[in-house]
């Protein structure tokens, strides 16, 4: 039995030149794994912060999402864009200066009145049959009930507004057309909408004009930029290179062709003799920022104004 005992001790030893096996710490599991994990995570994080970032500080980004079919999608991009705009350090330039960008909010803007006079004759055909159906009735309308049916349209004429703002907010004037369009608009069943929206757009069509005298003022290779990129659409007789030639008319650098050329202080002119006297007020202020040769006599003629017309309350509930 003794003779037994030398190989059971032979087997239970370590073969010689090895070491001892012992099982991992958990200190040493986490090194191993779970500290480069987190860095790999971080620096992917990171990577994609960046990359969404500088996805949503393009204007394509914002066009894009202004042409959604989800509405809540088109209100977020017009509100960050207004805030954008709005700022005056130099980060905004990017899309004040970019013609291209205005060209395109114009092409929207245009959309969206097209959509806004269809409407409008849609809610005037159910408004004058329901008042002509009260009538027969004998049934008085109150001027509340009235002011619902337009209230359907309200969205439409937000959306025109906004789009009006954000293009007086450029340098480039190439939204001139469409103010001017909108300011001149007096013939309209939606009286209290159409008098808030042409106030609006005589408001940003001053605006408009402080800011294309602002464009001298901006670096060099941004004024190159955006009047290569005017010359580029200028041509044709689309109402796109109308657009284009008259921004190119304000920005001292006359197109070959006047065609499609909106003149502010011809527009000017005709708003001074509207029926709204706040709209003649402003008008007056307008005249501050644009040049031509009916802006003097427009001037003296607000000056003699005798208050005649109507002076119509209309707030954004309305």
């Amino acid at each position: 039995m003794s003779s037994g005992e030398p190989a059971a001790s032979n087997r239970s030893a370590p073969a010689p030149g090895l070491p001892p096996v012992q099982p991992p710490s958990g200190r040493f599991i986490v090194q191993l794994f779970v500290v480069p994990g987190l860095i790999v995570l971080a620096v992917v994080l990171v990577l994609m912060a960046i990359a969404y970032s500088t996805s949503q500080n393009t204007p394509d980004y914002y066009l894009n999402r202004l042409d959604s079919e989800n509405a809540d999608i088109r209100w977020r991009a017009a509100s960050d864009l207004a805030q954008i705009l709005k700022r005056p350090d130099s980060g905004s330039l990017r899309w004040k200066a970019d013609a291209h960008f205005a060209l395109e909010l114009a092409e929207r803007l245009r959309k969206s009145l097209d959509e806004l006079a269809q409407a409008e004759k849609e809610v005037d055909a159910k408004l004058t049959a329901h008042l002509a159906e009260m009538k027969n009735k004998g049934i008085a309308v109150p001027p509340a009930d009235i002011d619902v049916h337009w209230r359907k349209i309200a969205a439409l004429r937000n959306h025109v507004s906004f789009l009006a703002s954000a293009l007086g907010d450029l340098h480039v004037p190439a939204g001139v057309p469409l103010l001017a369009e909108i300011c001149l608009a007096d013939k309209s069943p939606d009286i209290k909408g159409n008098t808030l929206q042409r106030r609006k757009a005589l408001w940003s069509l001053a605006n408009l004009g402080a800011n294309t005298r602002g464009f001298a003022k901006l670096p060099s290779d941004k004024q190159a930029e955006a009047l290569e990129a005017l010359k580029a659409e200028a041509s044709g007789a689309t109402l796109r290179a109308g657009w284009a030639r008259t921004a190119l008319y304000y920005l001292g650098s006359p197109p070959d062709s006047s065609d499609g050329v909106v003149h502010v202080d011809a527009v000017l002119a005709r708003c001074a003799e509207a029926e709204d006297r706040f709209l003649r007020e402003q008008v007056a202020q307008a005249c501050n920022f644009w040049d031509g040769p009916l802006i003097e006599p427009t001037l003296v003629k607000l000056q003699q104004d005798d208050g005649h017309g109507t002076l119509i309350h209309v707030t954004e509930q309305d």
